[in-house]
């Protein structure tokens, strides 16, 4: 089976039901930038460090959409975590990424309250490089100052949280000086007591949640992405705008 067959033969969930468009127009209308720059992509916080194309920065994105909307469309994303990845690599795997199966370990809060987003911090913090770490930490200060109703929140909770469980990653990209793009990602997911509003930034208790993390460098492989651009951007549609949300960093 060729990638083009592979990539059009993929089901892909369907936009949010918000009650309207999370932005309206199309893909070329992403406000890209040489500089750093942070996006909430479906369930997805990333950041990209200044130095990388605005042309990488668009396959990036899509390839990581491509990837959670089919791992949305073949099990559920909250309820068969470990599954959802599965399919998640397979699909990164398939557009370019090199990447392995994530290893989650149950996150030890010990005593007192906990953060994720400053758990996701620490664990991410052991294979981020300083430029990563810093986009990372702009991203999720941007997300945090969000007021409830925007567009970025509305998607990002859309997406990352449910009920009682959620799903989510964190990561940043880098161009090294060789042109090789790597990403920094942590991999997240939880199963709660209670709902919390920016349940990113709640205190929990260690009896309140159960928090799984994982982290690993991929390197995104432009020349394969590059002969299948056309049938991604082909399967995402002219829908793939609306699961893209661009953040104000400081």
């Amino acid at each position: 089976m060729s990638l083009e067959t592979y990539i059009d033969g993929l089901s892909l969930s369907k936009a949010p039901s918000t009650g309207r468009l999370l932005r309206k127009g199309s893909r070329e209308d992403l406000p890209l930038s040489a500089g750093p720059d942070a996006w909430v992509d479906v369930g997805s916080l990333l950041s990209f460090v200044s130095g990388v194309d605005t042309g990488d920065r668009s396959d990036i994105l899509f390839s990581l959409q491509l990837a959670q909307r089919a791992a949305d469309a073949a099990c559920d994303r909250f309820a068969q975590t470990r599954t959802w990845y599965s399919k998640y690599n397979e699909v990164l795997e398939a557009v370019g990424w090199i990447t392995e199966q994530f290893a989650f370990a149950g996150h030890d809060q010990t005593e007192g309250d906990f953060r994720m987003d400053k758990a996701a911090l620490s664990i991410i913090s052991a294979i981020a490089t300083v430029n990563q770490l810093q986009g990372i930490t702009a991203s999720i200060s941007a997300l945090e100052n969000l007021i409830e109703g925007d567009d970025a929140m509305t998607l990002f909770d859309s997406y990352a949280t449910a009920g009682l469980s959620g799903n989510f990653q964190i990561g940043a990209v880098q161009k090294a000086q060789s042109g090789a793009l790597s990403m920094a990602l942590g991999a997240f997911y939880f199963r709660a007591s209670s709902q919390r509003r920016k349940f990113l930034f709640a205190k929990w208790g260690r009896n309140d949640v159960n928090f799984w993390t994982s982290a690993q460098k991929m390197t995104f492989n432009t020349l394969i992405y590059a002969n299948i651009r056309s049938a991604v951007q082909k399967r995402l549609g002219r829908q793939s705008a609306d699961f893209i949300a661009k953040l104000v960093i400081a």
